[in-house]
C-alpha cells in the first residue's frame, strides 16, 4: 500500500500518474482509527496543500483541536492557498450542550436551540467546561476576515457528515469531528472511537463529488443529501443500510453511536438472525446522548430473539456508525436513528472485501471493539427510561 502523503516526495507525480490509468486496481488509501491517527494526518495535508482546502464539518469545538486546525486553515490560507469551511449551525446544539461548551464558529444560539441545548444538559449531565468562551477570538476574527478563507458557517443546513478535499487530490471522510475527545477521551474519561478513511487520486474525488462508485467499485460512497425542496431530497442510507442486512447470509454485525428502535431495522436483524446470521451489535455502556434510546433497541432485539443475538457494551463511547456484513463494511457520519434516515444529509464510505487488504484491517478493529466489551445475555438486566428514549427522537 502506497503512502498517500508521498505528494511532496519524489516520484509522486509518477505515481498518481500510474493511478489515473490503473482504475484504480491498487487503490490508494490509509486507514485512520480515531483522532490520534486522523488529526496528524489531516494536519500533515493540510500543511501539504498548494492549492486548495475544503473542509465540511458538523462540530467544530473552541478547544485545543478546534485552535490547532483553526491555525492551520489561516498558515495555509498565508501562503496562498483558498480555503473553504463549511460548518452547519445544528451541530451548534451538541457543541454548547457538553465538554468545552461553545463553538468555534457559534458563540450565539436561537431560543429553539437553547431549549434543545438545555434538554441535553439536565438529561445526560454530560460535563462541560466552567470557562466556557462566549467570545470571539483574535484566531476566529483573523480566519474569518482572511481573503484566502471562505466560510459558510450561518445557515441550519443539517449536514451531519464529515470530510475535508485536498487539491482534489486527496479525500479524509468518516465519522470524527473537530474537537478534543475525538483525539483521546472526554471529560467524564470515555475513550472514543471511530474512523476516517484518507483516500488519495483525482478520480476518487471527482468520482465523490458526483455521488458515483469509485475504480472498480471495491471502494464508494452513500450519501443523504438535503435539498431546498422535500420532495428534491437523495436520502439513501436507509436503504443501503437495510440492503446491507438483508443480503447478510452467514454473519451481521452493527458498530453503532446512537441506535434507535425503528420497526424496519429491528424486523430486518430478527429475521437474518431467523434465517441463521450471526448477529453481533456493540453501543456504548454509557452514551454521551440518546443512552436510552440505544439501551431500549438491544433491549428489544436480545429479548425477541430469545438471546441469539449477542449484544456488547463498550466501556468505550463509541462514536463509530459501522455496519458489517459478509463482504460489504459500510461506515461514515450515519447513525440509525430517524434523524439521520429522513432529515440530515449523512456521508458513509463502502468498502467490499474484495478489497482484502482494507476490509480485513476494518474486520480486525471491529472485533477487537467486541473483545474489549462485556456480552450482555439477560434483556432483564438492561435499564433504560422508555419515556425519555422517546423524548431523544425529537432532540439528538
Amino acid at each position: 500500500m502506497t503512502d498517500c502523503m508521498s505528494k511532496k516526495r519524489p516520484g509522486i507525480l509518477i505515481l498518481l500518474l500510474f493511478l489515473s490509468f490503473s482504475a484504480f486496481a491498487n487503490p490508494d488509501y490509509k486507514l485512520l482509527v480515531n483522532g490520534s491517527s486522523a488529526f496528524p494526518q489531516i494536519i500533515e495535508c493540510m500543511r501539504n496543500s498548494s492549492q486548495s482546502i475544503y473542509i465540511n464539518m458538523f462540530i467544530w469545538r473552541d478547544d485545543n483541536i478546534g485552535n490547532l486546525i483553526a491555525e492551520e486553515c489561516v498558515k495555509a490560507a498565508d501562503r496562498g492557498v483558498k480555503v473553504t469551511i463549511s460548518k452547519d449551525t445544528y451541530g451548534s446544539v451538541c457543541e454548547h450542550a457538553e465538554e468545552s461548551g461553545t463553538s468555534f464558529f457559534h458563540k450565539k444560539v436561537s431560543w429553539t436551540e437553547k431549549s434543545k441545548i438545555n434538554f441535553l444538559k439536565n438529561t445526560y449531565k454530560n460535563k462541560i467546561a466552567s470557562d466556557a468562551k462566549d467570545f470571539q477570538s483574535e484566531l476566529y476574527l483573523h480566519l474569518i476576515n482572511h481573503p484566502n478563507i471562505t466560510v459558510q458557517a450561518d445557515s441550519f443546513k443539517a449536514d451531519h457528515s464529515k470530510y475535508y478535499i485536498f487539491d482534489d487530490e486527496i479525500l479524509i471522510l468518516g465519522g470524527i469531528n473537530i474537537e478534543d475527545k475525538e483525539n483521546g477521551a472526554d471529560m467524564s474519561g470515555r475513550i472514543y472511537n471511530d474512523y476516517m478513511l484518507m483516500l488519495c487520486g483525482k478520480e476518487y474525488v471527482q468520482n465523490f463529488k458526483q455521488g458515483t462508485t469509485t475504480g472498480t467499485g471495491t471502494i464508494y460512497f452513500g450519501k443523504n443529501l438535503k435539498a431546498a425542496k422535500k420532495k428534491d431530497n437523495i436520502f439513501k442510507m436507509e436503504e443501503l443500510y437495510l440492503d446491507m442486512i438483508d443480503s447478510s447470509q452467514k454473519e451481521l454485525t452493527i458498530v453503532m453511536a446512537y441506535f434507535s428502535p425503528l420497526k424496519k431495522f429491528t424486523d430486518a436483524i430478527l429475521k437474518a438472525c431467523e434465517r441463521g446470521v450471526k448477529v453481533k451489535i456493540v453501543i456504548p455502556a454509557s452514551a454521551n446522548f440518546q443512552d436510552d434510546s440505544n439501551k431500549q433497541t438491544v433491549k428489544h432485539l436480545l429479548k425477541k430473539s430469545r438471546g441469539q443475538i449477542r449484544v456488547y457494551f463498550s466501556p468505550k463511547m463509541l462514536h463509530t456508525k459501522l455496519v458489517a456484513v459478509d463482504d460489504l463494511i459500510s461506515f461514515g457520519s450515519c447513525n440509525i436513528t430517524k434523524k439521520a434516515f429522513k432529515q440530515l444529509d449523512e456521508l458513509n464510505v463502502f468498502v467490499s472485501a474484495r478489497e482484502e487488504e482494507l476490509f480485513n484491517q476494518i474486520m480486525q478493529t471491529v472485533n477487537q471493539t467486541v473483545e474489549e466489551s462485556l456480552q450482555i445475555t439477560d434483556y432483564k438486566s438492561i435499564d433504560n427510561n422508555s419515556f425519555l428514549a422517546f423524548l431523544e427522537g425529537f432532540v439528538v
